[in-house]
């Protein structure tokens, strides 16, 4: 079945709602540099520069109008360089125009975005970031949805992570098997509300129809995990900053991604 990226976001947030979740969503607020149904970021001209901010690995972070590392002819956010056994993560937050940007978790929060990972070898991927926060004093959390290539055991995690020391902490995990191509785009949604200390995720991970064209309407879902706990217990705030993030263990990481899209934000009063 195909789906748009419109159909895939309702489809996702009525989900969310039959778990017993119920939110208010919001847009943000337009300017240079949100991600709408119609313009997502591709990160090409100066988008990257404008709107976002390097957290970790800054300079293993190539923006602007670079080449996804697939040569799929995509302009792309590519992640290179590598990490030991004990692994490693690059992150970037987005911030319009210099300043941090908020999203709420009580009203409704809504991510997507295509990732391509280039080369198979132990572990790497990337995914979206969202409910980032830097607290110093209590150790400031956010939360991963990591799409990994792992040869024959490929996997879509969610996980907190840690902005400073770049720890990933796994909260749940849905095995893909061999579903994920090298070279190839695969379109990431990570939908969640927040209700008192009660977090709720729903996230997939799908096919394109045409696997090298990240701009082509999805077809077809590899896997999709559904998280409910509690956000105290993950070490996590009912708000936050929201970016993508990039993971590797033993290998260089050498994933992209492309069409990043705020589909639902609405800031903190």
């Amino acid at each position: 079945m195909i789906r748009t990226r419109l159909e895939t976001g309702i489809w996702a947030i009525a989900l969310l709602a039959t778990l017993g979740f119920t939110g208010t969503a919001g847009a943000i607020t337009p300017s240079v540099c949100t991600a709408t149904f119609a313009t997502p970021l591709n990160f090409s001209d100066g988008q990257y520069t404008m709107c976002f901010t390097d957290v970790r690995r800054g300079s293993d972070i190539n923006d602007d109008g670079v080449p996804d590392l697939g040569g799929t002819g995509h302009t792309a956010l590519n992640f290179t360089g590598g990490a030991g056994p004990a692994g490693d993560t690059w992150l970037t937050k987005y911030t319009p125009d210099g300043h941090p940007h908020l999203c709420d978790g009580k009203r409704g929060l809504s991510l997507t975005a295509d990732v391509l990972i280039h080369t198979y070898n132990n572990t790497k991927g990337a995914g979206l970031v969202s409910l980032l926060n830097f607290a110093q004093s209590e150790g400031g959390k956010g939360l991963a949805l990591i799409l990994y290539d792992q040869g024959n055991s490929d996997a879509l995690q969610l996980a907190t992570i840690d902005p400073a020391t770049g720890q990933l902490t796994r909260l749940t995990s849905v095995s893909l098997g061999a579903g994920i191509a090298e070279n190839a785009w695969y379109g990431l949604s990570m939908n969640l509300l927040v209700l008192g200390d009660n977090l709720s995720v729903f996230a997939t991970v799908s096919r394109h129809l045409v696997s090298t064209d990240a701009n082509s309407d999805l077809t077809g879902i590899v896997g999709s995990l559904a998280f409910v706990g509690k956000l105290s217990a993950a070490g996590l705030e009912n708000e936050g900053e929201v970016g993508i993030a990039a993971s590797a263990f033993s290998t260089n990481v050498n994933s992209s991604a492309t069409n990043f899209h705020i589909a639902s934000c609405t800031e903190p009063t």
